[in-house]
């Protein structure tokens, strides 16, 4: 199936995300969207690739585990070129955290499937919303910006404000500390490669 011009795009995946989702996970949804976008405008990118991608991040959340595993392995090549990222082999080579992040790759799957998506950025900033990496190009930082900020999330009392000043590095470090100490606080296990992540963040 192809998609003529940006509108159709977007209201092609809105329409889809949304039928595949709790009311409660598309608003979600919705409005990482509106945040991915504003940020996008601050930081001069590509306000359709951030909207499409927060719209479509969490398009497989809700499918079975079998189900996304299915779409990653039929549609690999939709995120072949992830494959020498170190997040990507990290989600895939870890037991523990592959059923939880795996949604990420399954969406970017769907997108390149379904909707002949082939923007290597959107695909990108879907795959990866989950688990983020240093490599990532920027409109993927502002996607895992915005669904770890989004207003509707739980987020520290100074979000808003970091959102409006920060520079995008600074932002996306503040976003990696913010989603460490939402692990510790919870007392939920982080994955190790956020972990490692968050240390050489620090370390710089």
């Amino acid at each position: 199936m192809g998609y003529t011009d940006n509108t159709e795009l977007t209201d092609a995946v809105s329409a889809r995300t949304r039928a595949m989702l709790t009311p409660k996970r598309w608003a979600h949804c919705e409005s990482t969207a509106r945040t991915a976008a504003g940020l996008a405008r601050r930081f001069a990118l590509d306000e359709r690739v951030c909207y499409v991608a927060g719209l479509a991040h969490d398009m497989c959340r809700e499918l079975s585990p079998e189900t996304q595993e299915a779409l990653v392995a039929q549609e690999w090549e939709a995120i072949d070129f992830l494959r020498n990222y170190e997040s990507m082999k990290a989600l895939l080579a870890d037991r523990n955290f592959r059923e939880k992040m795996i949604h990420g790759p399954a969406a970017a799957c769907i997108l390149y499937r379904d909707f002949g998506v082939r923007d290597r950025t959107i695909l990108e900033s879907v795959a990866l919303h989950s688990i983020a990496d240093e490599r990532m190009s920027d409109c993927a930082k502002v996607v895992y910006i915005s669904d770890k900020l989004e207003p509707r999330r739980s987020r520290p009392l100074d979000a808003e404000e970091k959102l409006g000043s920060l520079d995008l590095d600074y932002l996306f470090a503040y976003t990696v500390d913010c989603v460490v100490r939402w692990f510790s606080e919870s007392g939920k296990i982080l994955a190790p490669y956020t972990q490692e992540l968050y240390h050489r963040i620090l370390a710089r």
